[in-house]
């Protein structure tokens, strides 16, 4: 379907644009031909008037069905000769602009058509081997972006186009009508509007032709140095020696995410720091959980990202197609926050950037799984391949613990912040708490599953099978308990000072998540503070009911009429009986059918179709008010009358109507879909017509603020969940 859309957006759409404008040539050279014949008809014209007007008396002249003086005749035609230049002129500016429609269009869809051949050509190319993906991914990242502008420019240009044509044909020579300068005036405010639609593309164009540059990656944690964990630093160059891998110029440390190495640049939070090189992240709580061989074997896998072949496909491309997933949220978070005319430059390029990483997902994937048991096996060179198995199914079974416990803590730390921190660092109470719960590894973790086209991993069991260990033995040494003061002291010797660096982690960490739960809490009660009273919407189509109506009364009745005319005058209309009669019948069926439909407007006019409340939503027939805590999601769609759709949660009771009628606003309630549909000609507020962007303002607007009240209701009884969690762990080898 995406494939779709992007062909009807790059290439259907230009081709339908290029044959208008096509037809705009034949007419603008039509219009040429005329004004050349008509200027060949003044210059003959010209002399003859002039001698006329010279005879005695009064001459007359027959122009088309007209009889006027001679001298009226020659005023005109010389008012005409003295305007064919500015004709011609006119002829031929709307020559140029048709046959700019036609270049443009045409240019548009081959930018349009050779993008998308050039993105799958690509994509077929990077299945072959890393180094083509390499290759192609670069070519295809640069490219894209100026074929995106490339092809918005070029429409841009064309709409503007068209309707400066469209309005220049209304010149003639002469006087012009007012109607006519009106239908001018109106095709060079949209000409206008075209261009402007352009200045606003030339302010976003940053925005697309840096569509995939990558974007930092952000991190919560601590770049240290040697002095400060002189230990680690030691252990990890030893490492990276022995292996003969590029050792890295950065370590972070955190609190839970887990081990990765990434060659992207790096945002630190809290400090704002950025890094740029080869990044190694280390989780400070599994220094202590694992052992020696172990986190060998670990840190041998990441480090084995930077060994041969890999080390380019890991500093090079890694980092951009990485950078690029967090360049389309930004461009996404850019839609949402502007203006409609905005969102509808910025969509095209977010599609054609949505499916340029989905053409190469399957193959980025692919080879990283490759990547992955190359890496596992360079662990294993280090610590043993046992080491590598345990290691893998250690971290299975703590990291679910490990983030629940991290939950728990910053729980506390958002109920109690005046409490004054931990007493012990969070990494070593992490330790204490985890040694006191069993360690147990589901069996689903070790299941052996064929690869699916979306995995960025081989599943366990086969990373345990490509290192050839007893899945037993690799689960029995995983899940040994955790002796508290031996992993506290393992930890410690890594680092100069660890009580300080620990303290400052834990503090970071507990601080970041309080910070961003004050400013979630912050925006749910301005949300709540944006809402008050009820607010009535409804139909308000009063006067279209009654012009409408009006209008199809007199339509039955000329029908009437037609049907009793060959009764009334038999001889008169005994030839065109029959027509009388078909056309009489179709016109007085039309207008008693459609008067039921003006009827209908004059009498919900004013009737509430949905009252918004702050806790609910109120429809005209149902039975009770629909809570708004049950709404799952909201949609507004033009389809052409606006239509708004509410779609109810799993767990909440369908809404029962309590009548059906034509004649009064009622929500449709579809059972199959678990939706409303309350479907209107407008939705008015105070007799008032609510544009789109003001009826979907207003509606999100209740919405939110009925969430954000429940849920800051729900925190204040102690039931609410937190609105930040941990983040789960960034995939290993970025």
């Amino acid at each position: 379907m995406k494939l779709l859309k992007l062909v009807a957006l790059l290439i259907l759409l230009p081709l339908g644009m290029a044959l208008f404008g096509a037809w705009e040539l034949q007419r603008s050279v039509a219009t040429q031909q005329e004004n050349a014949d008509l200027q060949v008809f003044i210059t003959e014209i010209l002399p003859t008037l002039r001698q006329a007007e010279k005879q005695p008396g009064m001459q007359m002249v027959e122009v088309g069905e007209e009889r006027i003086p001679v001298s009226l005749a020659l005023q005109r035609a010389e008012k005409v000769a003295d305007e064919m230049d500015t004709l011609h002129t006119v002829d031929r500016v709307r020559h140029g602009l048709a046959v700019t429609v036609i270049s443009l269009s045409l240019l548009a869809m081959l930018i349009g058509l050779a993008g998308l051949l050039d993105l799958r050509q690509a994509a077929a190319r990077a299945q072959r081997s890393r180094e083509r993906l390499l290759e192609s991914f670069s070519q295809v990242r640069k490219r894209l972006p100026f074929v995106l502008v490339g092809h918005v420019l070029a429409m841009g240009t064309v709409m503007a186009a068209i309707f400066a044509f469209e309005g220049l044909g209304m010149w003639h020579a002469g006087r012009m009508s007012s109607g006519e300068s009106k239908l001018l005036f109106i095709a060079g405010l949209a000409a206008l509007g075209c261009l402007y639609s352009l200045w606003r593309v030339a302010r976003q164009l940053h925005l697309m032709l840096h569509l995939f540059e990558p974007v930092p990656l952000t991190v919560l944690g601590r770049s240290v140095s040697r002095e400060q964990a002189p230990g680690l630093w030691r252990f990890v160059e030893t490492l990276a020696e022995r292996l003969g891998a590029l050792p890295p110029q950065h370590i972070v440390l955190g609190i839970a995410e887990g081990f990765y190495v990434t060659s992207s640049d790096v945002q630190l939070q809290p400090e704002d720091a950025l890094l740029s090189g080869r990044t190694l992240h280390v989780p400070v709580t599994y220094l202590g959980l694992l052992d020696s061989d172990e986190i060998s074997a670990v840190i041998g896998h990441e480090l084995g990202h930077f060994v041969g072949e890999d080390t380019e496909y890991s500093l090079r491309f890694l980092p951009i197609y990485d950078g690029i997933g967090r360049s389309l949220e930004v461009l996404a978070g850019h839609m949402l926050q502007g203006d409609p005319l905005q969102r509808a430059i910025l969509r095209p390029a977010l599609m054609l950037g949505v499916y340029f990483m989905e053409r190469f997902d399957h193959s980025v994937h692919h080879w990283n799984r490759v990547r992955e048991l190359a890496a596992d096996s360079a662990g294993a060179r280090l610590g043993g391949n046992l080491a590598a198995a345990s290691a893998l199914v250690r971290i299975s079974v703590l990291e679910p613990l490990l983030v629940e416990r991290i939950n728990e803590h910053i729980r506390q730390a958002i109920e109690e912040p005046d409490e004054g921190g931990h007493r012990d660092p969070l990494p070593v109470c992490l330790i204490r708490e985890l040694a006191q719960s069993p360690l147990v590894l589901p069996a689903e973790e070790m299941a052996v599953q064929l690869p699916h086209p979306s995995d960025t991993h081989p599943s366990n069991g086969e990373r345990l099978a490509a290192l050839q260990v007893d899945a037993a033995e690799a689960v029995n040494r995983g899940t040994r308990p955790i002796d508290a003061a031996q992993a506290c002291e393992a930890l410690e010797a890594f680092f100069s000072d660890p009580q300080a660096l620990c303290m400052r982690l834990g503090q970071d960490c507990l601080g970041h998540f309080v910070e961003q739960d004050a400013e979630i809490i912050r925006q749910l009660q301005e949300d709540v503070g944006q809402v008050s009273g009820d607010v009535p919407l409804h139909e308000g189509g009063r006067v279209r009911g009654v012009a409408t109506g009006f209008t199809f009364i007199m339509v039955a009745a000329a029908g009437m009429l037609l049907l009793v005319l060959p009764w009334m005058s038999p001889e008169r209309t005994a030839d065109v009986r029959g027509t009388l009669w078909a056309v009489g019948g179709i016109l007085a069926s039309l207008g008693l059918m459609m008067l039921p439909l003006s009827i209908r407007l004059v009498r919900r006019a004013h009737e509430t179709a949905l009252l918004l409340t702050p806790e609910h939503l109120v429809f005209a027939n149902l039975e009770k008010p629909v809570p708004i805590r049950d709404i799952a999601d909201f949609n507004l769609v033009m389809k052409p009358a606006p239509s708004l759709q509410f779609l109810i949660e799993d767990h909440a009771p369908l809404p029962q109507t309590r009548f059906r009628s034509f004649f009064r606003p009622c929500v449709r309630v579809l059972e199959k879909k678990r939706m409303l549909d309350l479907t209107l000609v407008q939705f008015c507020r105070d007799n008032k017509a609510l544009k789109p962007q003001e009826l979907m303002l207003l509606v999100v607007t209740y919405l939110n603020a009925a969430n954000a009240r429940h849920f800051l209701q729900q925190r204040e009884a102690g039931q609410g969940e937190m609105p930040a969690e941990e983040p789960a762990p960034p995939e290993r080898g970025q």
